[in-house]
């Protein structure tokens, strides 16, 4: 509906999503969620946790979001190449198998020398419901991304709520106090500037890699 009926929606919801940046203020309403309980493919225990997928939803958040990550911190990396090329994910161009061709490479260049490659890999448990707001917005301002931005962010994120529904039950509102929302398109944008310190590491000296993959990342000597 919203893509079919963009040209009478965008005089109407343009100016909404401007003033936010204008005035600084993200209305309360829109902060609310609605929080879809999913069960994860083929897990042996449903009474665990980590067997489902959480997955906010929220149209008029998901708008205005869509919009700032367009010409913000979306925009700023594919015109700056921040982060860098060996980050993966969420960038066009950089998918899952150009994060597979790029680490390949590296291993068979070696071989082909008689070399020997050691990797050591890291993954982040609850990568995004685990996050730092005041750490993301430090990460993101110290890679140029300006403060209209981040404090929009601020916005965003603080004061958020749901309600958590699976199996036809439904729970009262919650109050979300840290991380940002799985399958959000800003959570994507944003977390790659929120680890891409992981892979800053490497010493081209001494012949290391990196490579990160969202929450995923490789170090290669």
């Amino acid at each position: 509906m919203l893509i079919c009926c963009a040209d009478l929606l965008v005089p109407h919801l343009g100016p909404i999503c401007q003033e936010t940046f204008t005035i600084g203020i993200y209305l309360a309403q829109w902060c609310d969620l609605v929080t879809i309980i999913l069960r994860k493919l083929a897990k042996p225990d449903y009474t665990a946790l980590n067997a489902h997928w959480p997955i906010p939803l929220n149209q008029h958040a998901r708008q205005s979001t869509v919009c700032v990550c367009h010409r913000g911190p979306g925009k700023y990396g594919q015109d700056t190449q921040a982060p860098p090329e060996n980050y993966f994910g969420s960038h066009p161009g950089r998918t899952t198998t150009d994060s597979i061709h790029y680490v390949t490479k590296y291993i068979k260049d070696a071989w082909r020398k008689g070399e020997v490659i050691s990797t050591l890999f890291l993954d982040i448990n609850s990568a995004f419901h685990s996050m730092v707001l005041d750490q993301l917005v430090n990460d993101m301002q110290h890679r140029g991304i300006p403060m209209q931005y981040t404090d929009w962010i601020k916005c965003r994120v603080c004061g958020r709520r749901t309600t958590l529904k699976f199996d036809r039950y439904e729970s009262e509102l919650l109050e979300i106090v840290k991380g940002l929302n799985q399958g959000c398109l800003l959570s994507g944008i944003t977390f790659q500037f929120y680890n891409v310190d992981l892979i800053d590491v490497q010493n081209l000296e001494s012949r290391e890699e990196a490579m990160a993959f969202m929450n995923d990342a490789l170090l290669l000597a």
